[in-house]
């Protein structure tokens, strides 16, 4: 794992932690740690910014017409193992999150961006809208001192497939947006997952950020036997270097490939 190693230097030793059955120390305040990312941002200069990335995406919706109709529940599930501790005291996180958020203002019907942490489990976060994203993650993550632990997919895959598939229901689709440093200790189980889900109305984006190995969400993207192609997955090394327009295509690129053929499957409307 290693998210932007390369641009702020070696990642510690939480992996190593880890593997020993240790969990990484809770994270303590940003404040301190501040590197010229959203975390100097005043609440209108971040506001300002959102309202240019809503420009962006609704641009993109114009230039590609399959994009217009999208109506979809929208997921973020960040990764907390260990080696992301200092991206979240950073800002890198958050930085993040304010680059996706224009896609649950644009798709989904409330507004908003349903929230995951992930590590050896999972955590359900409120949802993320236009009112409360300026310093979410300071203040729902980093401020509760959360452990942090290993990295494991399935368990909030199976939280995410129940919460949609079966707690809440619905006939339009759920794009969930995966976000992880690296690989995971659960691939059997995660594997499984993917195909469960298949049968489902959720189409799984993964993004791997920074320099860590991703061979199995590349595998993931091209596993057999779903019973349709329900994920994608692509690697960013430097998100910061990456226009918002260029993030967004990548983004959606196939997910409506999945909604018309989940609409043919009888999985959405």
């Amino acid at each position: 794992m290693g998210l932007l190693d390369f641009l702020f230097g070696n990642k510690n030793n939480n992996h190593h932690q880890q593997q020993q059955g240790q969990s990484a120390q809770p994270i303590q305040s940003t404040q301190s740690t501040n590197t010229g990312s959203s975390l100097n941002m005043s609440k209108e200069q971040a506001v300002s910014k959102l309202n240019m990335r809503k420009e962006t995406m609704s641009k993109l919706c114009m230039t590609k017409k399959e994009l217009g109709t999208v109506r979809a529940r929208v997921a973020v599930a960040f990764d907390y193992s260990g080696s992301m501790e200092k991206w979240y005291k950073r800002g890198v996180v958050q930085d993040i999150m304010e680059k996706l958020l224009p896609i649950g203002l644009k798709f989904d019907d409330n507004g908003e961006l349903d929230m995951w942490l992930f590590d050896d489990h999972f955590k359900r976060l409120p949802s993320v809208t236009e009112d409360n994203f300026y310093e979410y993650i300071n203040r729902e993550v980093i401020i509760k001192g959360y452990d942090m632990g290993g990295t494991n997919y399935a368990p909030v895959m199976k939280d995410i497939y129940n919460r949609y598939a079966k707690d809440e229901p619905l006939d339009y689709p759920s794009l969930v947006l995966f976000i992880t440093d690296g690989d995971n200790y659960d691939k059997d189980q995660a594997e499984r997952m993917i195909r469960e889900a298949s049968k489902k109305n959720i189409f799984w984006q993964f993004v791997g950020v920074g320099n860590g190995n991703f061979d199995f969400l590349e595998m993931l993207d091209e596993m057999e036997g779903r019973f349709v192609d329900n994920a994608n997955f692509f690697p960013i090394k430097d998100i910061h270097n990456m226009s918002d327009e260029d993030l967004y295509e990548k983004l959606l690129f196939e997910y409506p490939s999945w909604e018309k053929l989940a609409k043919g499957k009888g999985l959405i409307k």
